[in-house]
C-alpha cells in the first residue's frame, strides 16, 4: 500500500511540473507575441511620422552619371536653314577654335589610346563613329561619352556602294547610326554626321552626295567635313613624326575654326603617336579645343583672311 502511495505522490508531482513547465512556455510565447505587437507598432508611428515631414524612410541609392564636361546650349542656326557645319563654323564670329575629329571607331586598340592623350590634355573631341563598330565595341562607345566627348555619325556600314546606293539606303544608315549612338547615351544626340569620303562634289559617289546633303537638312541633321588633316589616310603610312609635319604643312593658321580630320581605325597607330604633339603644337598656335555641338553663333567676328588648305576629298 505504501508503495503505491509513493507511486501515486511521484505520478501526481510529474503532472504538477508538466503543467508548470506549459505555464511558462506559454508565458513566454505571449511575452514574445507582446514584444513584436509593440515592434510592429512603433514601425507604423515612425513611418507614419517620417511621411508628415516629408521624408521616407528609407535613403534612396545615389544614380550614377558620367563625369561631363558641360557644353553650352549651341544656339547655330537650325539644319532647316543651314546643315553645312563649316560654313556655321565660318559665320559664327568666333575666333580661334579646333575641333579635333575621328573617323571610323571605335576600335579596341586605338580609340582607348586616343581617349587616354584626350584626357592627359584635358581636350573634348568629336568622334564619328559607325553603327557596325559601336556595335561590336559598346563599352568603347560609352567610355567615349563619359568622358565628356560628342559621338556622331559615321553611316553605319562604311561601305561606300551600300550607303550610297540609293535615297533610301543613305537615309536609313544615318537613322540606325543615330539611335544606336542614342542608345550608348542613354538621351537624343546632336544630329551631326560626316559623309565618307566627305561631301565633296568630287570623286566616288559625287553627284549622289549632294543629293543626300538635301536629304539630311529634310531629316534635321547637319554634317560636316574638315579644313585640315594629319594625313594618317593620305599616301603611304607615315610614323608620327610624318603626321605632325603632315598637319602643320596643310594648316593655315590664318583660320579661325580648324576642323581636323583623323582617324581612331585600328590600323593608325601613328595618330594614336602624334595626337599628344598635335594638341602641343595647335594650342602653342592660341587654339582651344572644343566638340562640335560647342560653336559660340553670332559673336562679333575678327578681321582674318578667308583660307583654306587643299585636301583630299578621299581622305578616308
Amino acid at each position: 500500500m505504501a508503495e503505491y502511495r509513493d507511486f501515486e505522490s511521484r505520478r501526481r508531482e510529474r503532472i504538477r511540473k508538466r503543467r508548470r513547465r506549459k505555464k511558462r512556455i506559454r508565458a513566454v510565447i505571449i511575452l514574445i507575441c507582446i514584444i513584436a505587437a509593440a515592434v510592429i507598432l512603433f514601425a507604423s508611428l515612425s513611418k507614419c511620422t517620417h511621411n508628415d515631414n516629408g521624408q521616407t524612410s528609407e535613403t534612396p541609392s545615389a544614380s550614377v552619371e558620367p563625369s561631363l564636361t558641360p557644353v553650352p546650349e549651341y544656339t547655330i542656326p537650325p539644319a532647316s536653314e543651314e546643315n553645312d557645319l563649316l560654313n556655321v563654323l565660318k559665320d559664327s564670329g568666333q575666333t580661334k577654335r579646333c575641333y579635333l575629329t575621328f573617323d571610323d571607331g571605335p576600335t579596341k586598340n586605338i580609340t582607348p589610346q586616343i581617349l587616354d592623350t584626350l584626357r592627359k590634355y584635358n581636350v573634348k573631341a568629336t568622334f564619328f563613329q559607325t553603327g557596325s563598330n559601336i556595335e561590336k565595341n559598346p563599352d568603347i562607345a560609352r567610355r567615349v561619352y563619359e568622358e565628356g566627348h560628342l559621338i556622331s555619325g559615321h553611316s553605319y556600314s562604311h561601305d561606300y556602294n551600300k550607303l550610297y546606293d540609293t535615297e533610301e539606303s543613305f537615309r536609313s544608315e544615318v537613322e540606325k547610326t543615330h539611335e544606336i549612338i542614342n542608345g550608348v547615351t542613354d538621351k537624343e544626340e546632336f544630329k551631326l554626321m560626316r559623309f565618307p569620303g566627305g561631301s565633296y562634289n568630287a570623286g566616288d559617289h559625287a553627284s549622289e552626295k549632294q543629293k543626300y546633303k538635301k536629304t539630311l537638312k529634310d531629316m534635321g541633321f547637319y554634317y560636316v567635313d574638315w579644313n585640315t588633316l594629319n594625313g594618317d589616310a593620305e599616301g603611304k603610312k607615315k610614323n608620327a613624326q610624318e603626321l605632325l609635319e603632315y598637319l602643320k604643312r596643310n594648316t593655315s593658321l590664318k583660320l579661325n575654326n580648324l576642323v581636323v580630320l583623323m582617324h581612331d581605325a585600328s590600323a593608325k597607330q601613328a595618330t594614336a603617336d602624334a595626337l599628344g604633339s598635335i594638341i602641343e603644337y595647335l594650342s602653342g598656335e592660341g587654339y582651344t579645343f572644343h566638340r562640335l555641338d560647342d560653336i559660340e553663333y553670332g559673336v562679333e567676328p575678327s578681321p582674318s583672311p578667308s583660307a583654306m588648305p587643299s585636301s583630299s576629298p578621299n581622305a578616308e
